[in-house]
């Protein structure tokens, strides 16, 4: 063999042989992009195709380390390895997410309501976040939130009910009469109890 075709076929295999270390990297990489599920301290969880692409998404609920009084929900986007395996890929996790959570649901195909509540203390409180994929992310399209002084029952001025639908900025106030207010959705990564609209707490 001449030392021309031995040259080439040398170059030949080292080109060969980057193109597999790319072909790995790629795999390590995307492997790298997956994220492992929660599984302690869940205090609820839902499986669902949130984003209507064939493939089932997660939503889980975890007791948030600090103390336990809020949860912390890490989402989780569905998506296929080259093998067919299915995988789950962790767009954000949001702290604090309400107080006491205890449940959520897919209400209607794509929209999913994440309820929590505080039954401690003087004021008690539900609240019902309404969440959606929209835009490429999931947002917080409306909320319900009622609450009463335990203390001050009597007083009509201790209880409180709103429902905000984000989207048009219409529903009711903190003394459940009728609003219209300039509102939009807040992206569930974002989201914190102080994002609640001041209608429903002023």
């Amino acid at each position: 063999m001449s030392d021309f075709s031995f040259g080439a076929l040398r170059a030949l295999a080292i080109a060969f042989g980057a193109i597999a270390l790319v072909a790995l990297s790629g795999i390590a990489d995307s492997r790298a992009q997956e994220a492992k599920l929660p599984t302690k301290d869940i205090v609820a969880e839902l499986t669902a195709d949130f984003d209507a692409d064939g493939i089932p998404d997660r939503l889980i609920l975890t007791r948030n380390a600090d103390g336990g009084q809020f949860a912390d929900l890490h989402v989780f986007k569905g998506m296929k390895e080259a093998t067919g395996k299915e995988g789950f890929r962790l767009l954000s996790v949001t702290r604090e997410f309400g107080f006491g959570v205890f449940n959520v649901e897919e209400k209607r195909k794509g929209v999913i309501i994440i309820e929590s509540s505080n039954a401690q203390g003087r004021h008690k409180w539900e609240q019902m976040l309404t969440i959606a994929w929209r835009g490429g992310r999931l947002v917080v399209l409306g909320i319900t939130h009622s609450g009463y002084d335990s203390i001050d029952i009597d007083n009509d001025n201790s209880a409180n009910r709103c429902d905000l639908n984000l989207s048009t900025g219409k529903g009711t106030n903190k003394k459940d009469r009728p609003v219209k207010v300039v509102l939009k959705p807040v992206p569930v990564s974002e989201w914190t109890d102080e994002k609640l609209p001041k209608v429903c707490t002023e």
